[in-house]
């Protein structure tokens, strides 16, 4: 004697088990994991990538000299120094914001491109349509009017 299957829904909204009916031929269907490409950098997008970096790397430079330069100078000129040294800060802080804009519209612009090639289907069959017509007549066929 074979045990029937627990169907997954009884779990969940804790029925009585054995109430649904519940055939193993049917398999539970998961969509499939979509794989997004990423676009290669060309030479440009590299070189680009290095004059970001070296904007970036100069204006932390000047803004730690002139926040270093704070401190020693005499207290007259401390305060247009702190405020050229918060210029360098910004300069920095819009080349690592221009990175991290290109890096991101780069993987844009790779989702888009496999999505326009990529057909996805997320189908899922239940049962053909003379199963579906027999179980309409069953459930016809056990009302009393």
């Amino acid at each position: 004697m074979s045990k029937k299957k627990q169907h997954p829904l009884e779990t969940v909204f804790d029925m009585e088990e054995g109430t649904t009916d519940f055939s193993e031929d049917y398999a539970i269907a998961t969509p499939a994991p979509t794989t997004v490409a990423v676009v290669e950098k060309d030479e440009e997008d590299i070189e680009l990538d290095k004059r970001i970096d070296a904007v970036y790397d100069a204006a932390i430079e000047a803004y730690q000299n002139q926040s270093a330069y704070t401190e020693i100078i005499e207290p007259r000129y401390a305060a247009r120094n702190a405020e050229v040294a918060a210029n360098y800060l910004t300069i920095a802080l819009q080349a690592a914001t221009s990175k991290a804009k290109i890096k991101t519209d780069r993987k844009k612009a790779g989702a888009l491109a496999t999505g326009a090639n990529a057909k996805t289907t997320n189908n899922l069959i239940v049962a053909d349509r003379n199963e579906i017509l027999k179980m309409i007549q069953v459930d016809d066929e056990d009302l009393e009017l």
